[in-house]
């Protein structure tokens, strides 16, 4: 089933849960999220308006904050993926017709998502020594849920944009997971 949404071509996609900030300055967007903001909608957010068949996150405005007359701060978070299926940019703003993303397969199992976890704080500590200005991660313990723990690992770890969007487009879960442990070893190996 198709469903229509506004559409915002930011140059990056999200993984569920990921909160991040926007900076909003062209017109037809700050169109969008005054619309988004006073009919309280979700609207998409995609790497750009060319490609079919992208995966693009819907996202939902946290908080907004005008900076100038011309632009906006807004902060939102991930709720969930869609595949672009269709665009028109023939509006005030664009809009898409999107389905939903399906992630498949089983999520890996709690002893390797812990580990996984180690190697990344072992990661993040290592880039940090080296200079890297990062936060050192709070993990939730929260084993119930592999998936969150999947997604959590995602958005903590800094990833380069190509492996960023390649763990994003990949919907077998186990896949996920090996793609960013792979990521980490390889980043770990060559500090």
């Amino acid at each position: 089933m198709l469903v229509d949404f506004p559409i915002f071509g930011a140059g990056i996609n999200y993984f569920p849960t990921e909160i991040s900030a926007l900076r909003v300055f062209e017109p037809r967007y700050l169109l969008l999220i005054g619309d988004a903001i006073k009919d309280d909608k979700n609207f998409l957010v995609s790497k750009n308006l060319e490609e079919l068949h992208q995966t693009v996150s819907e996202v939902r405005i946290i908080e907004h904050q005008d900076i100038s007359n011309a632009e906006q701060l807004i902060i939102i978070e991930c709720l969930k993926q869609h595949k672009l299926k269709k665009i028109s940019i023939n509006s005030e703003y664009p809009f898409s017709s999107v389905e939903e993303f399906n992630e498949i397969g089983l999520p890996p199992s709690i002893d390797e998502l812990a580990i996984l976890e180690k190697y990344v704080s072992r990661l993040i500590a290592k880039l940090i020594e080296s200079g890297i200005n990062l936060a050192i991660p709070e993990f939730i313990v929260n084993n119930e849920n592999r998936l969150r723990k999947l997604h959590e690992l995602c958005i903590t770890t800094p990833l380069d944009l190509d492996t960023r969007y390649l763990i994003i487009d990949e919907n077998d879960l186990y896949k996920k997971y090996e793609i960013l442990n792979n990521f980490v070893q390889k980043q770990l190996k060559n500090l």
